[in-house]
């Protein structure tokens, strides 16, 4: 009887490990990857690098898409609004985050509506200005340089952004600390915002570091805990003797889907970024861009999300962008 009893319970432990193992999520049709960018724009690019190394770890098929309106809001409400079945994955950044906010939409729907799954990167911001500015606008070398003529009454300092989003809030947080005044024009795009700075329009842009590859433009000052290795020559804030906060602040980028997906479809996504994470052609990819590879899972992602709302909240109330009775 023992022996019948011990046969039963190896059995029925097979069993249980037969199930688990058939219960592992796997695709059995494309997973859309919605980007909160136009083709070509950063997370676009990231994410089709993405894919491509995906194919080295499984046969899953991934489709790349694109929905740039109101600052990635489309692209949010669209996810939102498919079925939380593992099969819609929402490729996001700060910019996302911004534009409910300053919409003042409820972050009950347009935030916690998501799970923050995988955060892939953390790309530091830093102050541009054209190498070879058009005639009649200030050349600087240095930081110091230009907010020493920013200070200038008879001067005034003009920012071009690709939006009112996450580049302009650094703005507004680098700027309040140096003690300067500015005006921002958005022009609604990278390339756009590019040309009117090397066009004379404008004298300086936060951008990021990989934007120097990419532009006729420089960096002044990075807003990281060390310098750039691709950058050596540009301090950081803290080096300038300003807060070690601005150091801190940079643009995440990564991928959420709807709340309610199958904790095994977020399992199997999250591994397959740690595979896509730790590959060399990955990691290679990320420093020629200057940008630092990070493996935030949900927990940690959700928190540098949920920071990210809270300092938008104050810095859009200081410059009084959002009504003082909005909140998180």
């Amino acid at each position: 009887m023992k022996k019948l009893s011990l046969f039963l319970a190896m059995v029925m432990l097979f069993t249980l490990f037969a199930v688990s193992a058939s219960a592992e999520w796997t695709p059995s049709q494309p997973i859309t990857i919605m980007n909160h960018v136009a083709a070509g724009g950063a997370m676009d690019l990231y994410s089709r690098k993405w894919v491509e190394l995906a194919s080295k770890y499984t046969d899953a098929t991934f489709v790349v898409d694109n929905n740039d309106g109101a600052s990635g809001l489309t692209a949010g409400e669209w996810v939102l609004g498919q079925e939380a079945d593992g099969y819609t994955v929402f490729a996001l950044a700060p910019t996302y985050i911004d534009a409910v906010v300053q919409s003042e939409l409820d972050c009950a729907e347009y935030v916690d509506g998501f799970k923050f799954v995988y955060n892939l990167m953390a790309d530091p911001y830093c102050v541009l200005v054209p190498i070879k500015p058009e005639a009649g606008n200030p050349t600087f070398d240095t930081f110091e340089e230009l907010v020493e003529w920013a200070k200038d009454p008879a001067n005034k300092l003009t920012l071009s952004e690709p939006n009112y989003g996450a580049k302009y809030i650094d703005a507004v947080q680098v700027f309040d600390e140096v003690g300067v005044d500015f005006q921002a024009i958005s022009y609604g795009g990278a390339k756009k915002n590019f040309a009117a700075l090397l066009g004379g329009q404008a004298v300086a842009s936060v951008g990021n570091p990989g934007d120097t590859s990419k532009y006729e433009v420089k960096a002044l000052v990075v807003g990281s805990t060390e310098r750039l290795a691709g950058l050596p020559d540009v301090p950081t804030y803290e080096e300038l003797g300003y807060s070690s906060k601005l150091d801190g602040i940079w643009m995440w980028r990564g991928y959420a889907v709807k709340a309610g997906t199958p904790d095994e479809m977020i399992d199997w996504f999250q591994d397959l970024c740690d595979k896509i994470s730790a590959d060399p052609e990955w990691v290679e990819y990320m420093e020629n861009q200057l940008i630092a590879v990070r493996t935030d899972r949900t927990e940690a992602f959700t928190q540098i999300v949920e920071d990210e709302v809270n300092s938008t909240i104050e810095v859009l109330k200081s410059v009084d962008q959002i009504s003082e009775d909005y909140i998180r």
